[in-house]
This record gives structure tokens, C-alpha cells and sequence, in this order.
């Protein structure tokens, strides 16, 4: 990787810039008129010799000489009330090599969002592009604190997606990447460098392979770069790519009303929008692929008879493949989904009645709930009918036992190329004619193998990530494509974590760990503390278990899925339907719960209680000076709307049965009613006194949760 090191008068820029007020900044809707005050991005971008925020390199000479000598053009069009738009260019007199920056800019905001692209104007191929890094800036370090640069792992075990801080000492540094270039299994691409009352926010848009470094050569600063971590490629005639997106935000003041910043921009901006609207994500009842229609429809009659309140049919891997009997229930281990990846074909054995899905649908609809079907269409088995018909329309070929069990069976498959205009176009048209067929409304894509080798072995020395960039821009055109025809259509792309997904697609299951039989539900407690730091829509998963509110609230999301049966786990846990005994009442009541405080996640974030400093918040709760001795408080805040939520855990381990919590961006003068789900009484506080003083929570039980909601009445 080559970092395009800056001069040190970048660094005033930087602080100069910063954002004077977050609070104010984070209400884009009272936007009125386009402000095109952005001074970071005009020192950075617009102004005669900027102090550029990408760097690459070409012909063996770096950007930031080359690009002061190339002829240069500044198009800025006002796109709506609140975006305007900057396209940089810059040619290359003696190549022709064009390179576009789109960058935009938002009223009241100091978030800064760009893309760079880079096109062979010329009549031969060009001279060599390398080492493209899509961000690379330099952040000032002023006071005499160690600054902290906070992110977030990706979806793991019990730890998915635990906030981690890590200090950045002089000469230190460090990476966070995505190494498999599929889901975001390392970690997610947001950071915020922070030191005293200010810092810088960023975030990567690439559903591929990314890697971000810190590094802080001197005690002055710290350089930040971003981009793929391999780009070295010869472009033919007429030929264009593109970088990663970029998303930048400087800041100064509170961090948390920094990231409420970000978390409003990301809601209305990266965010899918139904009707104008940021999606609703469903709560849904999780089934497997290889359950009959006939089960499937008792299935749907019985939790409609008792009014649970699903929102979605969810039908998951192993309804597809060759005609077979198949298990009807998920047996960890024993499964055979994976051996039929690439035939999206109705398995008519547990299907037998000539509709394929479309009687699951068709009673999942008339019990007023979408249908979700899951697929993989980034992988293909071997033998599969479209790997014989088209074995040109794929990439590599691995053999193993999958997820490297070898009490798994070997197999053999191929990478789907996304990056070929015909392949693409195939798989739009006929997962386009299954959702119609089908009458699918939340199309589910999992990826369950690392694409990066596929992508190195498929490039030649001249094009080095060339087939990962293809590949990318093919993926996105194919989820843009199945939302343009399919308008209403939710997707859901699983645990692809980077700002290009989630602007087009939901993820329903922010992580596997939550369904499995043992799952700790401090798991998800830290799950939803370490994303909603970054944005507001995810969704979970959770292991049902009876007159567990605990277990159950811990779980509780914008969107969550769960099963009253045991959908999957070991052969003993398996297979059975509802017992008779099941507290339908208390899963009734757990499901209202979730439907009033849904609205509430979409609000501005503010962690009460982070985890302390003697407490690993991915740890295992049975150590000392672990999670399980912690409170976790977080709270939800709405000022618009003069309202919001409060949700406390008070973990296994710990004595202590009250806690005090300061409440945040409220209004002073106002006063607020407080009710809590497990109690009938409501209080009147005024706004000061949560504030200054805080609000008292009790948890008389250890491993109890609370949910306080509060509203402005005068």
C-alpha cells in the first residue's frame, strides 16, 4: 500500500473546518436552501491547488505532482434542496487518462461523500494505474492526549460487532480490513478518530475486498487511508473504473452528537426508502428451506390463530436443487443446502403440489405477511445445470469440505460472475421471473465463502483487481436492477456491512451467533451497542425462549427474526412443533412491546452506559472483570418528536439493582411522561432532571431488562 504523504498545512485545514455545532448539524430536515460553505471540501477538492483527499499512482509518479499539472474542470450541480454535486476532472494531456471525482456536498452538514473514477481516453492502453486508495487525508493531533480511534469487529461470535477503541501512539498503526471481500466477518468499514472534543468520522462503501490503515508517523498527525488493497492495472481504450465510495464527516464537540450526525445522514441518505420513506424492517418468523408446503402452511394458520403479529413468512436455504427428500428442520452439521448452491429450482419432493413456493406466499399474503426466500447466487456447485450450460460465466473452482468441517461432505463449486454483462443479465432475469413466480417480496442473499481468492487467481499480473472491481459494479447493478423492476421489493443482503450495501438493502440478520441454541444474549446487547454507533437499521436474530424477557429483549431491533419452534440446532432439539403449554400471552405481549419501541431505533443514540474500563464487552460473562459484572444502558431519542427510549440490562453477575441515568437531548423546559412496559404508572419528570440528575432505574432481578419510554407533553 502507498500512502500519498501531504504536506502539514493540511493539518489547519482540518481543524478550522471542523463541524462548530453537531447538535446543529444534525437536523438536515430544517434544511431549507443549498449552503455550499463546506470549507474542508473546497480546500480538499474545489479550490485551485486543494490538498486532495485520494491518492493513486501512474506511470511510476504519484497524484499529488501529476495532478497539478493536468488540465482540470469543475462541474457543480444543485441536485435537490439539500445535495449538490461536484464533478472534478482532471486529463492527462500526453495519455488521455481521465480522472473524475463525483464528490457531494449537503446543506447544514459537514458530511462529505465522493467516489473517484478513472477512464483511458486514449487510442492505446494506458501506462499503469496503481496503488488507487480512494481516501487518504491527514488528521491533526494538537492536544497532548493519545488519540483513540474507535470501530466496530464484524459479524463474529459473541463479540459481533463490539465497539473497539484502540489508542494510537507515535509511530504505531494499524489496519481494520475485510479480508474475504464477501460479508464483513473482521470487521465493518466505519472508524471515528478522536481526541479532545473533535475528531473524523469515515466510512467505505465497497461490497468487496477494503482495507483501512491508521498510521501516525510523527506525534502531529495520523494518516488515513482506504481503498482495495491491491490495484495495479493497464486500462484499454475507452475503458473506466471506479474507486470505493467515501464518506467523510470532521468534527468537534460531543462524539456522541458527532455520530448522531452521521446516523441521521446515513438514515435519510444510505438508507432504502419506501414511498419516501427509510424501509420498515419486519419481524419475522424464521423457517427452513426444506419444510413442506404442507407444514409450512399449517405453520402460517397456527401463528396467525394466535396473533403472534408476524410481519414475514421467512423461508430459508434448502428449498431448491435436484428433486430429493430433504430433512424438514435444519440439523447443524448433517444439512445439504450447500450441496445444491446454483440450482434455483423448486425441489418438488417436499413441494410436490405444482405452484412451487407460490402457495406458501399466497397464504403468507392472505395472513397480511411478506414472504422472504433466501438464495446464494454468488456460488454454484459443480454439475449444476448452469455450470455445465455456461461454464464461461464463472470463476475458479474450490474443493472442500464446507466451512472446513470435515464431518461435512466435500464439495466442489465456482464462483458466479457478476462481472460479466451476460452473466448478469441472465441471473436479473431469472431472479427477477422466481420473485414474480414466486411472489417473493424480501429477497435474502447470503454469501458463504470468501471471494477475494477467486478474484486474485482470475486477474493477470497487467490487471490486478481488475476482476474484483468488475465484480463489484456488477453486483451493485444487480441489486439496483431487482429493485427498479421490483419497486416494493426488500432486500436483504447478509452481513455485507459497507455503505453501498446498505443503502440498497436491509440485513435481517446482523450476525448467525444469536440462533444458536447456546447463544448468551450479552452477545446481542453488544451487538446492538456497536452498530447503532454507526447506523440505525439492522436486524437480528434470536433464540426463542419461553418467559425469557431477558433473552428476548436483549434481542430487540428495528427488525428482528425468530421461530416458535426449533427451527434449527442439534438432531435432539429439532422437529417439534408449538408445545402445548407455550405462553402464547407473554409472546403476544413481547411482540407489541417490539412494534412500540421499533419506531424508537431510528432516533438519535446515545450509549448511558458503555461498557467500563475494567470490562471487555466481548468477553465471556463467567470471567472476572467481564461483561457479565456490567450494566448496559443505551438510550433512544427522538426530538422532533419530543420523544424516545430507554432500554437497561442488568447482567447475571452483577448486585447492584439500581442505577441512575443521565438522560441526553432533551428539552430542559419541557416536561416528560415516563412509563415503563413492566409497570402500569406513569411518572412526569421535567427534562432538566433526567438530564442534570437522571432518571432511576430498578431491576430488582439479576439478568433483567428494562424498557422506559418517555414523551414530551408540555
Amino acid at each position: 500500500m502507498q500512502t500519498n504523504w501531504k504536506s502539514l498545512s493540511i493539518l489547519a485545514i482540518l481543524v478550522t473546518c471542523l463541524v462548530p455545532n453537531c447538535a446543529l448539524a444534525a437536523a438536515p430536515n430544517k434544511a431549507d436552501s443549498v449552503s455550499h460553505d463546506n470549507q474542508w471540501l473546497k480546500e480538499h477538492l474545489l479550490d485551485e491547488n486543494p490538498q486532495l483527499p485520494f491518492s493513486f499512482a501512474y506511470d511510476r509518479q504519484g497524484s499529488s505532482t501529476l495532478l497539478k499539472t493536468w488540465p482540470k474542470t469543475i462541474e457543480t450541480k444543485q441536485l435537490d434542496s439539500v445535495r449538490t454535486e461536484h464533478v472534478v476532472i482532471w486529463t492527462d494531456p500526453k495519455t488521455a487518462l481521465e480522472v473524475r471525482v463525483r464528490a457531494l456536498e449537503f446543506a447544514n452538514s459537514h458530511v462529505v461523500e465522493w467516489t473517484a473514477y478513472f477512464k483511458n481516453g486514449g487510442k492505446a492502453d494506458a501506462p499503469m494505474l496503481e496503488y488507487v486508495q480512494a481516501l487518504d487525508v491527514s488528521f491533526a493531533v494538537k492536544d497532548k492526549g493519545v488519540p483513540i480511534v474507535l470501530y466496530s469487529k464484524g459479524c463474529g461470535y459473541m463479540d459481533t460487532y463490539a465497539l473497539q477503541k484502540r489508542p494510537l501512539n507515535q509511530l504505531d498503526s494499524f489496519q481494520i480490513l475485510s479480508e474475504s471481500g464477501g460479508k464483513s466477518v473482521e470487521f465493518i468499514p466505519f472508524f471515528d478518530i478522536t481526541t479532545a472534543g473533535r475528531g473524523l468520522i469515515g466510512a467505505l462503501g465497497w461490497p468487496g475486498k477494503w482495507t483501512i490503515s491508521f498510521s501516525r508517523s510523527t506525534g502531529a498527525a495520523i494518516a488515513v487511508s482506504a481503498g482495495m488493497d491491491n490495484t495495479h492495472i493497464s486500462l484499454h481504450p475507452g475503458e473506466e473504473i471506479r474507486s470505493p465510495e467515501v464518506l467523510l464527516l470532521p468534527w468537534e464537540g460531543d462524539d456522541a452528537d458527532a455520530h448522531n450526525v452521521l446516523r441521521r445522514h446515513i438514515l435519510k441518505y444510505q438508507t432504502p426508502q419506501y414511498d419516501g420513506k427509510p424501509v420498515v424492517m419486519p419481524i419475522s418468523h424464521l423457517g427452513w428451506g426444506g419444510m413442506k408446503t404442507s407444514t409450512s402452511l399449517k405453520l402460517i394458520e397456527q401463528i396467525t390463530k394466535e396473533k403472534i403479529g408476524f410481519e414475514n413468512f421467512w423461508m430459508d436455504a434448502g428449498w431448491y436443487g435436484t428433486d430429493r427428500p430433504v430433512d424438514e428442520f435444519q440439523v447443524f452439521g448433517k444439512e445439504d443446502w450447500f450441496l445444491h448452491a446454483g440450482n434455483w429450482r423448486v425441489n418438488q419432493i417436499p413441494h410436490p403440489d405444482g405452484t412451487g413456493l407460490k402457495s406458501i406466499s399466497d397464504a403468507a399474503h392472505a395472513k397480511g405477511m411478506k414472504f422472504l426466500l433466501w438464495f446464494e447466487p454468488e456460488r454454484a456447485v459443480v454439475g449444476t445445470p448452469l455450470t455445465l450450460e455456461h461454464p464461461d460465466w464463472f470463476i475458479g473452482e474450490v474443493t472442500t469440505h464446507f466451512e472446513g468441517s470435515t464431518e461435512r461432505p466435500l464439495v466442489k463449486f465456482r464462483m458466479f460472475d457478476f462481472g460479466n454483462p451476460a452473466a448478469r443479465q441472465y441471473m436479473i432475469d431469472s431472479i427477477s421471473d422466481l420473485i414474480d413466480k414466486q411472489g417473493i417480496d424480501v429477497y435474502r442473499q447470503d454469501c458463504n465463502f470468501a471471494l477475494a481468492p477467486f478474484w486474485e487467481k482470475n486477474d493477470t499480473p497487467e490487471r490486478q483487481g481488475m476482476t474484483q472491481i468488475r465484480y463489484a459494479e456488477g453486483l451493485l447493478k444487480f441489486w439496483d436492477e431487482l429493485r427498479r423492476r421490483h419497486p416494493q421489493l426488500i432486500l436483504d443482503i447478509v452481513q455485507r456491512g459497507d455503505l453501498e450495501t446498505i443503502s440498497r438493502a436491509v440485513d435481517l440478520s446482523r450476525a448467525d451467533y444469536p440462533v444458536s441454541p447456546d447463544a448468551d444474549p450479552i452477545g446481542a446487547q453488544v451487538s446492538t451497542e456497536g452498530l447503532a454507533y454507526w447506523r440505525p437499521h439492522f436486524g437480528t436474530l434470536l433464540q426463542v425462549r419461553p418467559n425469557d424477557t431477558y433473552n428476548f429483549r436483549s434481542g430487540m431491533a428495528p427488525g428482528l427474526a425468530f421461530a416458535l419452534f426449533n427451527v434449527a440446532g442439534y438432531p435432539n432439539q429439532i422437529g417439534k412443533f408449538i408445545p402445548d403449554d407455550f405462553p402464547y400471552e407473554w409472546m403476544r405481549n413481547m411482540v407489541t412491546q417490539l412494534k412500540i419501541a421499533r419506531p424508537y431505533y431510528y432516533g438519535d443514540y446515545y450509549p448511558l452506559l458503555p461498557c467500563s474500563q475494567n470490562s471487555d464487552c466481548g468477553s465471556d460473562p463467567r470471567k472476572e472483570n467481564s461483561a457479565g459484572f456490567e450494566w448496559a444502558a443505551w438510550q433512544f431519542n427522538r426530538p422532533e418528536q419530543g420523544d424516545g427510549m430507554v432500554q437497561a440490562f442488568r447482567r447475571e453477575e452483577n448486585e447492584q439493582a439500581t442505577q441512575t441515568l443521565r438522560l441526553r437531548g432533551l428539552d430542559p423546559a419541557g416536561t416528560y411522561e415516563i412509563s415503563n412496559f413492566d409497570a402500569k404508572s406513569t411518572t412526569k419528570v421535567s427534562g432538566k432532571e433526567l438530564m442534570q440528575n437522571g432518571l432511576p432505574v430498578e431491576i430488582f432481578m439479576k439478568r433483567g431488562a428494562a424498557v422506559i419510554i418517555y414523551k414530551k407533553v408540555q
